[in-house]
């Protein structure tokens, strides 16, 4: 078997494992139910709070560890904290308890980065980059949608959520990624940080050139005085090794710079890393919004279909994503305009989850948006990674995740716990919804821009 399709089966199972975590349909619904007792108020602004600004301080630091520990370490430590998130919901947790794992939570989701950046670090060969991270996103979609169907049949089949269970099964996929990522090849080379054996090796092997050369010491006798020739030899030695790492702030400054110099490279960035930041809000909460609009109805009787929800959610966005990526466009010339409408789509049903009080139709309009959110990130991630040199993947890919991170933080601090404005869960939606409006009016401005400037017809490669 080929070495990338090896490294792809490998990753593909540990995405596919990582995502099973039944009780995620239900968390909101277990939070609020009588084993821990908590407010609909209190779920967004003293829970998951905590995993936000968990994951903003971590995912910086995860970034610049991961490369230097070559990955496979963040990926071990990555299902650990799973682990602790969803142990500490277990047998009717105090709100302390809960906070402590949500704090694990953020972990968990900074460390995805990893994933990724393994990936790339694993498969030499470029040409195949695109299908390696078709593999993965599908391996991650497909857990996902395993994951949520399991648990919408057990609701299904006991009336109610078994939420004790739920929460033991997502223990279990969390130790079975742990266990997995311990069995996973280890990197030899990491993409910025200098492997300082070879270095030294190196350098030892010039220094012994040096002192045995015979045309520098020539007019020379042995004698005692050759231990200072040594310790000569010795400095640059070392200097190399120091000056190796010392260049790694400077290559990743010129790689970022380079990257980032490319306008069609920073105006998808701009989308995924606004987009992302609006998917990572309506992704939390959206179980959120099930059970106030339950509530605000006085609706004790309606059976929660989340799990359904989720899958079909994940399902959609999978076939939409695969579909999408067999379409032969040039998407310089078109990108613009599908960007732009499949944003206003966004927009519309995040808009209406904000006034329906019909959890059938919120139902459908989170599928809706998670099918054109997965089919708008497949495009900007293939267009991105096509322009993109091979090292500068993880570093691209993990700054337009910290500025989606950033983004959810300030809507988490400022909206959600009431520091700047103070509304309820419904009309949060209101804030996602402009965040889509927002990026289709610049994507349709610059598709503007392009027909006058008749720029249209430049095809890159």
């Amino acid at each position: 078997m080929d070495n990338w399709k090896k490294i792809s089966f490998l990753v593909g199972v540990f995405a596919f494992i990582r995502e099973f975590r039944p009780i995620e349909p239900f968390y909101a619904a277990y939070m609020t139910s009588p084993y821990i007792n908590c407010t609909v108020e209190q779920i967004p602004t003293e829970l998951y709070a905590v995993g936000s600004y968990s994951m903003f301080v971590l995912i910086i630091i995860i970034f610049l560890v991961t490369d230097y520990v070559k990955y496979k370490p963040v990926l071990i430590v990555d299902g650990i904290g799973g682990v602790f998130h969803y142990v500490a919901i277990t047998n009717r947790p105090s709100k302390l308890r809960i906070q402590f794992g949500q704090a694990f939570y953020g972990f968990f989701f900074s460390a995805e980065v990893a994933l990724f950046g393994y990936l790339y670090a694993m498969v030499e060969e470029k040409e195949f980059y695109q299908k390696i991270t078709g593999h993965a996103r599908a391996a991650t979609l497909t857990g996902k949608f395993f994951s949520s169907c399991l648990s919408q049949i057990l609701a299904t089949y006991y009336g109610t959520p078994p939420f004790n269970a739920l929460v033991y099964m997502s223990i279990f996929g969390m130790s079975s990624t742990t266990i997995w990522a311990i069995f996973l090849p280890k990197v030899k080379n990491s993409l910025y940080f200098p492997n300082k054996k070879k270095i030294e090796e190196t350098s030892m092997g010039q220094s012994t050139v040096t002192i045995y050369n015979p045309e520098k010491y020539k007019d020379s006798q042995l004698s005692i005085e050759a231990a200072p020739n040594e310790e000569k030899v010795d400095k640059p030695e070392n200097n190399e090794v120091v000056e190796a790492e010392q260049s790694l702030i400077n290559t990743l400054y010129n790689d970022f710079k380079q990257s980032y110099s490319d306008p069609y490279v920073r105006k998808l960035c701009f989308w995924w890393a606004v987009a992302m930041g609006g998917y990572l809000q309506v992704y939390a909460y959206i179980n959120v919004l099930y059970t106030y609009v339950l509530e605000e109805n006085e609706d004790t009787e309606f059976t929660l279909y989340n799990g359904a929800a989720e899958s079909l959610n994940t399902l959609t966005g999978a076939l939409s994503a695969f579909a999408i990526s067999k379409v032969n466009w040039n998407w310089y010339f078109v990108g613009d305009i599908f960007f732009s409408v499949g944003s206003v789509i966004a927009a519309v049903v995040l808009l209406c989850c904000v006034y329906c009080r019909n959890l059938w139709y919120i139902y459908a309009f989170y599928i809706i948006y998670g099918m054109m959110y997965q089919t708008m990130l497949t495009i900007a991630e293939s267009e991105v990674a096509k322009r993109l040199n091979k090292k500068c993947y993880g570093l691209i890919f993990g700054f337009n995740t910290f500025i989606a991170v950033c983004i959810n933080t300030i809507i988490i601090y400022g909206v959600i716990q009431g520091h700047f404005i103070k509304i309820n869960i419904a009309q949060q939606f209101l804030i996602y919804t402009a965040l889509y409006a927002v990026l289709a009016i610049f994507f349709f401005g610059t598709s503007i821009w392009k027909m006058f400037k008749d720029e249209g017809i430049v095809e890159y490669h």
